[in-house]
């Protein structure tokens, strides 16, 4: 793989900076609003009208609930996860970095839950869909992200 230069390496500095910006305000904003959520587990489940709430679960397993009662394996992969990500990020081509940059914050506020609760907290209550978090919704947007690219690019 050849390495960038001049302007190139700029830009490509420019958007590893701005996923990790990305990263950084998915954390932020996923643990602002699960502390939210936990501080008013009194008032809670919110109806919000049309089967759509605000309920407090705490989610031990991996997907949907899945998993259960596994901590210290589903931590060190999530800690495994976000490594990755991270170095995919940094080394990665450039296309993918947004995707990537949702990737990594979904996962490190998730990463964030299992170290402090010993369970993900999962507050967003759809009538089609289990209950999730926004760093479940910035994972599976960034996923798609990434997924749109790998279909977009064109072999060398």
């Amino acid at each position: 793989m050849r390495r960038p230069s001049g302007a190139r390496a700029r830009s490509s500095s420019r958007l590893t900076a701005a996923a990790l910006g990305v990263a950084a305000l998915v954390v932020v904003a996923d643990q602002t609003l699960k502390w939210l959520v936990r501080s008013s587990e009194a008032d809670l489940p919110l109806e919000l009208g049309w089967g759509f709430a605000v309920r407090l679960v705490s989610n031990s397993g991996v997907s949907f609930g899945r998993l259960t009662d596994s901590g210290d394996l589903v931590l060190a992969a999530v800690a495994a996860l976000a490594v990755a990500v991270l170095l995919a990020l940094v080394l990665g081509p450039p296309r993918y970095r947004l995707g990537l940059g949702l990737l990594l914050g979904g996962a490190l506020g998730n990463l964030i839950d299992r170290i402090r609760f010993g369970a993900v907290v999962d507050f967003v209550d759809v009538p089609w869909w289990p209950t999730f978090n926004l760093a479940d919704a910035a994972i599976v947007a960034g996923v798609a992200l990434v997924l749109l690219q790998v279909l977009r690019a064109r072999p060398d």
